[in-house]
């Protein structure tokens, strides 16, 4: 990264912290945060084009030790498997807890009322 693209992010993270009211402050982090996944998003397909890229007539290890990384880390970007993945790439909705479909209610040892 470059210096001054971090001293930006400093510069946002402390005028964030700097406001008084926290309702204002907590919307200002999110809307900060939001438009930092959108660019992370931006990138990650940058930098799996590069990888996918660089791959003809490397092994996975060459083009990882180009990025200093594994061989490991350049063949899931390149095969998207990374922790960057796009928000279409997971479930909608979160996994119902344990229990859920067979009557149960959150306090585990009581049934639920009919």
């Amino acid at each position: 990264m470059t210096d001054a693209f971090t001293e930006s992010l400093e510069a946002k993270v402390a005028e964030v912290a700097a406001i008084d009211d926290l309702l204002t402050q907590g919307r200002a982090a999110l809307e900060a945060r939001q438009k930092l996944a959108a660019s992370d998003q931006a990138l990650y397909v940058i930098e799996r084009a590069a990888v996918q890229g660089l791959r003809p007539g490397r092994t996975w290890a060459q083009v990882g030790e180009l990025f200093g990384r594994s061989y490991a880390w350049a063949e899931a970007i390149a095969k998207g498997r990374s922790s960057k993945r796009g928000k279409a790439d997971h479930a909608a909705e979160s996994t119902p807890r344990t229990g859920a479909t067979e009557g149960h209610s959150p306090v585990t040892d009581q049934p639920d009322q009919p």
